[in-house]
């Protein structure tokens, strides 16, 4: 006879976290300030 299998992916906050480097926090760092914009995205726009 066949046995039913039920295969559960869904990951529980601890699982996801477990094993990955959160680096989001580099995207808020800001090497070259600008007093007008803040932080300068780098961005240049002909015009």
């Amino acid at each position: 006879m066949t046995k039913e299998k039920i295969d559960n992916f869904v990951e529980s906050e601890d699982e996801r976290n477990e094993g990955h480097v959160d680096t989001r926090h580099h995207n808020f760092e800001c090497e070259t300030p600008d007093k007008n914009l803040g932080c300068d995205p780098g961005i240049d726009v002909a015009g």
